[in-house]
């Protein structure tokens, strides 16, 4: 039996009894029923293209729900939407400085955070992921993943706090911009 043959019969067996566990992921995330078959039909495609290996995998359902979420992180950026700036720059006040100031403190201060912090609050809070996509990214429950981003915001406005001189007005919006003289 050539590797093709083979192939074909193992996604063919794996396909009929995943196919509309798929299709269901797909439409429950896109709420179109075209659009997911046809995200369906690249899913195969790319499964496909690594026929050499896909039979092998200890866990081909696990391959295919990854390649999933990735097709629809990808698509989500796509076709986010972008507001088109002004050709000409505002006049900056002197309250400004203090906002630059912690511009360039933040990648600073997130270095500090541990990998999955960064990523957390990079996705969520910088990039404007909704919160349910990343969490079934990372393989979380929504409360756990609500959880973990709220610990890494702590942590960060923690670090913000010794490192960007910044002060807060409540426990959650910033204030101002410690001075040198306090």
């Amino acid at each position: 039996m050539t590797n093709i043959e083979q192939f074909n019969r193992c996604m063919t067996t794996f396909w009929r009894q995943h196919e509309q566990e798929l299709y269901l992921f797909f439409l429950g995330r896109l709420s179109d029923s075209e659009q997911a078959k046809d995200y369906l039909q690249d899913l195969f495609l790319k499964a496909r293209i690594i026929a050499d290996s896909f039979c092998s995998m200890d866990n081909p359902r696990a391959w295919l729900f990854k390649a999933a979420r990735n097709m629809l992180i990808d698509n989500w950026r796509k076709n986010r939407k972008f507001t088109e700036l002004s050709e000409e720059l505002p006049v900056l006040d002197s309250d400004t400085q203090p906002i630059e100031k912690l511009t360039t403190c933040l990648p600073q201060t997130l270095q500090k955070l541990s990998e999955q912090d960064q990523y957390i609050i990079q996705a969520c809070d910088i990039e404007g992921f909704p919160q349910l996509m990343i969490a079934e990214q990372m393989g979380l429950t929504l409360p756990a993943f609500k959880s973990r981003l709220l610990r890494a915001r702590l942590k960060l406005k923690e670090i913000m706090l010794s490192e960007c001189q910044i002060e807060f007005a409540d426990d959650t919006s910033i204030c101002c911009h410690k001075h040198d003289d306090q």
